[in-house]
């Protein structure tokens, strides 16, 4: 046990007054010359004893309460441990205070029952009394007082090193920068307001004290330093950061590198300290202890750290508001990452606003001009949060000259988080694809074609693709390098001659699309099957099979490939294309190198949806139809006449005429892989980056792209080569982890699975971090307990002090008794 104030002990010999007090100032017998001498001999001795020992009672509890008193001075502490009773504790006292009380009003009764004298039965329940107090006490030190000691003496058998406020600190200040972190509440943001509780921390820290300033940013080491100043102005140097890693990982480190320092300073001090250490280990946690902050589960094993290193104290500081006040952007989508000229592109983002924010919101959208200003895309929009959080869209003009376009979408009102009420977002323009559609029907192409491009939109000048549609007998007259991919339908008996042209074409660079079922009459398996073939495709057709029973439905199996992760970022697309139905579709003969990437899934799985390299080009395979004809009286499928037939072809000819291979908007951390065309190569590029900055690098030959893993921070970012002669940009938006917008407070039940029970303390405010680091550094103090003992021992003094002389009441004179006196 620890005396804060140690010299108030002395206090204790006051506790022997009331002793003195009471052998001076002991009442005398006096001499009484009474007629009744005889009765008040009888009663003499039974008063002696009563009154003697409610004296001695009397006498115990002044003294008890003055050597309280002075204990509670002293301000005492004790080695942490689970003081309080636990439940079953609770219950053995309670089941001893009734017994004794049951047990005394039993027994009281049976004497009121006797025919013994009054002054009799007083005596006996004055003995009584006493009996049941001294055995429910006995009862209690044996149930509870024995089993309690064990137990507390089992959790202090390997305290900590004895400390003092004045022994040296070793701290390690870990702070929180992730976004939230900028959240603003009372002019101050939460990083602003850790960094002052830190300060005031950091100057009360014993003389002597090391401390080492650390971040989630991910790049900071843990550096113990004794110079106190220059950690103070690295505490003022620290910013909010787009990337971070979790607090597990940097609470993990930072215990590492305690362990790390504790041992070397045991080895600096020999065997001559005993394997102490010089300084009281501490870790301040300083976050909003937003969930996003945390890995759960934890996967850094720090339970078992702390359990294993229980010196080591840690402090969660928590900096959040409790009723936080918000208006976040998230889940931007482009409807396509690469348009054609002419063709507009739809933004949407999703808005969401905490309880306590406003019920309306203006949302606003602008592109950016080559100069640099932000013009306006239509009206606002003006949302209202009542249930699901709503979507927001707009329609962005394509770049009129064939290059790229950036814009943002904000909320016009600000909040105390900035930080989420942006979007930014990057597209690029290109020329119209042109597409060569070969079939021996044309009607067996007007779906497709008409889902690409619309015959309204064409009637009124308005084109996506170039469609030149000829027939498998037309189809040698056309030079096939002229067009960027071929789409191939419901060809029955295709010349081997076309076989060797696609594959040529395909080698060199070119994209095919076939499509094998269909039509009014099935395709002949054996014309498909040729050297060129076995070459080209990824599957060879053996038999139409008709789903019985349920009909088939269309299964994405490859989430990330661009045709999938299209479909699936709508999933209103995704729902519809997986609730159309499938009646028949081609068995295929796989090669090794395909890959699948959607199924037909029935009563066994069919491959529907199939790619295979072929030298420098790509080889889509559909293994159902893509018109509404019937073929022998039976459908394929609904799919064309359903209008997710749009999106799904709209996907495919993007991945085969290169518009899915580009992407131009990233999370904040996110490698940019930028694809550097080989009659566009350079040696030497730069990066204008957000706020003006810029940098750049270098190129090898041999690299066929460009990898950019800095992209740190939410902006607009465009790239250029610095070469003579050499004209190659691209462009790419970052944008925040729309995770960071979740201010939601992680449960003490939470950081209890990672941290363990009683393995760190959760504090507000610098009073309560004080009082919290005095319990860790010293002990448990126990002043309050001493208080309320205190309090009740006077009340229990108050009490005996006025019953000392108590009696039986006399009895009510009668009437006719006062009459007759």
């Amino acid at each position: 046990m620890t005396l804060i104030n140690a010299p108030l002990i002395f206090g204790l010999v006051l506790a022997g007054i009331p002793v003195v007090l009471h052998l001076i100032m002991r009442a005398r017998p006096k001499k009484l010359e009474f007629p009744a001498l005889r009765l008040l001999k009888a009663r003499q001795t039974s008063n002696s004893r009563r009154m003697r020992l409610r004296h001695l009672l009397l006498l115990l509890l002044r003294i008890v309460v003055i050597a309280v008193a002075v204990l509670a001075l002293t301000r005492p502490s004790l080695p942490p441990a689970r003081y309080g009773l636990r439940p079953w504790e609770w219950a053995a006292l309670a089941v001893v205070i009734g017994g004794s009380v049951g047990f005394y009003y039993w027994r009281s009764g049976q004497l009121a029952s006797t025919s013994a004298a009054s002054h009799v039965v007083r005596d006996q329940r004055g003995r009584l009394r006493t009996y049941s107090v001294l055995g429910g006490l006995l009862a209690a030190l044996l149930l509870v007082g024995v089993p309690w000691g064990f137990r507390v003496q089992a959790e202090m058998t390997s305290p900590r090193e004895d400390t003092a406020e004045d022994i040296p600190v070793a701290a390690v200040f870990l702070f929180d920068v992730s976004e939230s972190m900028s959240y603003r509440h009372e002019n101050l943001t939460r990083l602003e307001h850790a960094q002052q509780t830190a300060a005031a921390q950091l100057s009360v820290l014993p003389t002597g004290s090391l401390a080492a300033i650390v971040s989630n940013a991910g790049d900071d080491e843990v550096v113990f330093q004794a110079d106190l100043a220059g950690t103070q102005s690295r505490i003022e140097s620290l910013e909010t950061r787009s990337v971070t890693g979790s607090l597990n990982s940097m609470i993990k480190r930072a215990i590492e590198a305690h362990v790390d320092d504790r041992r070397r300073v045991q080895q600096d001090l020999g065997s001559t300290a005993g394997g102490s250490d010089l300084f009281s280990r501490e870790i301040y946690v300083l976050t909003d202890l937003s969930v996003t902050a945390w890995q759960q589960p934890d996967e850094s094993g720090l339970r078992d750290l702390l359990v294993q290193h229980d010196w080591l104290q840690i402090y969660l500081v928590d900096v959040s508001v409790e009723q936080p006040v918000n208006v976040s952007l998230s889940s931007l989508r482009l409807s396509e990452e690469s348009t054609v000229v002419g063709r507009d592109v739809f933004a949407s983002v999703t808005v969401s606003a905490t309880p306590f924010a406003a019920r309306e919101a203006i949302v606003e959208a602008f592109t950016i001009n080559s100069e640099g200003r932000e013009i306006p895309i239509g009206a606002p929009s003006i949302v209202n949060f009542t249930g699901t959080p709503p979507q927001v869209t707009f329609r962005v003009p394509a770049s009129a000259d064939g290059s790229f376009q950036q814009g943002v979408i904000r909320t016009s009102t600000s909040d105390p988080l900035a930080a989420d009420d942006i979007r930014y977002f990057t597209f690029g323009t290109r020329p119209r694809p042109d597409l060569l559609f070969v079939s021996d029907n044309t009607d067996e192409s007007k779906y497709l074609k008409n889902a690409l491009q619309p015959e309204e939109l064409k009637r009124v000048g308005v084109l996506y693709y170039n469609i030149t549609e000829v027939s498998t007998a037309q189809f040698a007259r056309h030079t096939l390098p002229n067009f960027d991919a071929v789409v191939l339908i419901n060809c029955r008996r295709p010349d081997p001659s076309l076989w060797s042209s696609l594959t040529s074409y395909v080698r060199s660079g070119g994209a095919l699309f076939v499509v094998a079922g269909g039509g009014t009459s099935a395709l002949d398996p054996a014309r498909w099957r040729t050297p060129a073939t076995d070459e080209l495709l990824p599957g060879l057709p053996v038999t139409p099979i008709t789903i019985r029973g349920d009909t088939g439905q269309l299964r994405i199996v490859e989430n990330q490939h661009p045709i999938g992760r299209g479909i699936l970022q709508y999933p209103e697309d995704q729902t519809a294309l997986y609730l159309t139905p499938f009646y028949k579709c081609w068995t295929l003969d796989l090669t090794p190198d395909a890959q699948t990437l959607m199924i037909l899934k029935a009563q066994i799985d069919y491959p529907v949806l199939i790619e295979r390299r072929v030298g420098e080009g790509r080889v889509l395979m559909f293994a159902s139809a893509v018109d509404y004809l019937t073929n022998g009286g039976q459908e394929w499928t609904d799919l064309p006449a359903e209008w997710v037939f749009v999106p799904f072809a709209e996907q495919i000819v993007q991945y085969l005429t290169g518009g899915s291979d580009q992407r131009h908007n990233f999370t904040v951390g996110t490698p940019v892989d930028i694809s550097v065309p080989a009659a566009q190569r350079f040696s030497k590029y730069l990066v204008a980056r957000p706020r003006l900055r810029q940098s750049g690098g270098t190129l090898s030959p041999e690299d066929t792209s460009l990898l950019i893993t800095d992209a740190d921070e939410p902006g607009q970012y465009q790239v250029r080569d610095t070469d003579d002669g050499v004209s190659f940009e691209s462009a790419f938006s970052m944008n925040m982890i729309d995770a960071e917008s979740d201010l939601t407070i992680m449960e003490d039940e939470a950081l209890t699975e990672i941290l363990g029970k009683d393995r760190y303390a959760r504090v507000r405010d610098p009073e309560e971090l004080q009082r919290a680091v005095r319990v860790g550094r010293l002990g448990v103090e126990v002043f309050p307990v001493l208080i309320g003992l205190l309090l009740l021992l006077f009340c229990a003094e108050h009490l005996m002090a006025n019953f000392f002389y108590d009696g039986e009441p006399a009895p009510e004179e009668s009437p006719a008794a006062a009459a007759a006196g």
